[in-house]
Order: structure tokens, then C-alpha cells, then sequence
């Protein structure tokens, strides 16, 4: 065992609390400082990973926003389809009442109403909605059947065309058709369609 004597060990403890002191001395000075850049770089790595998390958000709510947009102009694109067109209303009415009236490949189903006929349409701003964004046809039709036969004609219209309005409905004893069938009614009604604009070219 080496004996030091009291000189020396005064000399250790000196040695050892100046180890001490550049220890602490150098935490305090150097790895306390990167502890904190470090603890600094963590919070602007958070902060800079929430702006983007934030930004891939927002983006994804545009792309869904896009997309909802689409489908609703093709949604609106598909029901104007039915919309009255602003070039000859006329023949377009009469085509879908044809149809409707008489469709193609099967019996008549509305066997008892006949001489259907109406004029040249009526175009005006008012409708059936207030501040709706398109114009309205008015179609005036005139015609013969049975009740019953006229009762489904008119239900199976609204249900085939629900953007149509059916108004002013008018039923009264046929003196034309009373000679052949004593049941058989004449009917007037006006039709309600919106009309859809051509679209502009450029």
C-alpha cells in the first residue's frame, strides 16, 4: 500500500475537485447546450411535422371537396337532361308526351285517353319555386279519357317527371266523346317544366 502524505493528498482533493469542476463546467457549457438545441430542434421537428400534417389535411379536404364538386355538376348535368331546352320547347314536349303517352314496344296504357293536343309554350321567370335559377315552360294540355284512365295518366306523369309541376287542372263532361261513352271526360291542365339554357359558346 503506498502511503502519501498530507501534502499529496491535498494535492488529490484538489485534483479531483478541478476534474470535478471542468466536468460540470463542461456539461453545463457544452452537453447542457445540445440538450437543448437538440430539445429546440424536437420542438420545431414537432411544430414543423403538425404544419404539415395540417397541410396534408387541408389537401386532402380540397381533393374531396373537388370531388364532391364533380359529382354534383354531374348530378345537376343529369337532371337539367330532363329540363325543358331552351331551343324549340314545343317538340320537346310533344316527343316526351309521345313517349309517355304512347310507349314504344307495349299496349297503350292509358287506353281511354285520347286527342291529346296543347299550343306553343308559355316562357316566364315565375314558377313553381321562387328564386329558382332557371326560367319555367308553361304547356297547356287538353284532352279526353275516363276518370280512372285520366287519374293514372296524371299520377304516372308526376312520378315519371318530378321536376314537372301539373296545375290548374280543369275536368268537365266531354260533349264529343259523350256520344260513344257517356264516362268519358274532357281535361285541361298546364304543364310546369324548368327550361335549361343553351350552353354559351365560346
Amino acid at each position: 500500500m503506498i502511503k502519501i502524505n498530507k501534502r499529496q493528498k491535498q494535492q488529490l482533493i484538489a485534483l479531483g475537485i478541478g476534474t470535478a469542476g471542468v466536468v460540470f463546467g463542461l456539461w453545463y457549457l457544452v452537453v447542457r447546450a445540445q440538450y437543448k438545441e437538440l430539445a429546440d430542434q424536437n420542438k420545431q421537428c414537432a411544430t414543423l411535422q403538425a404544419k404539415l400534417q395540417d397541410e396534408h389535411a387541408t389537401v386532402y379536404q380540397a381533393e374531396q371537396i373537388a370531388l364532391e364538386l364533380t359529382n354534383c355538376v354531374e348530378k345537376l348535368r343529369q337532371r337539367e337532361a330532363g329540363f325543358a331546352p331552351e331551343h324549340e320547347p314545343y317538340s320537346w314536349m310533344r316527343s316526351v308526351m309521345d313517349r309517355f303517352y304512347m310507349p314504344p314496344n307495349r299496349a297503350r296504357p292509358y287506353r281511354t285517353v285520347s286527342n291529346i293536343d296543347f299550343k306553343q309554350p308559355e316562357i316566364t321567370d315565375k314558377g313553381v319555386i321562387t328564386g329558382f335559377p332557371y326560367k319555367w315552360v308553361k304547356f297547356h294540355i287538353t284532352g279526353e279519357g275516363r276518370y280512372h284512365d285520366f287519374g293514372k295518366f296524371i299520377a304516372e306523369f308526376e312520378n315519371s317527371f318530378p321536376y314537372f309541376r301539373i296545375q290548374d287542372l280543369d275536368i268537365s263532361a266531354s260533349l264529343a266523346g259523350i256520344r260513344t261513352d257517356p264516362y268519358t271526360l274532357a281535361f285541361s291542365f298546364d304543364i310546369i317544366a324548368p327550361q335549361v339554357s343553351a350552353p354559351e359558346t365560346k
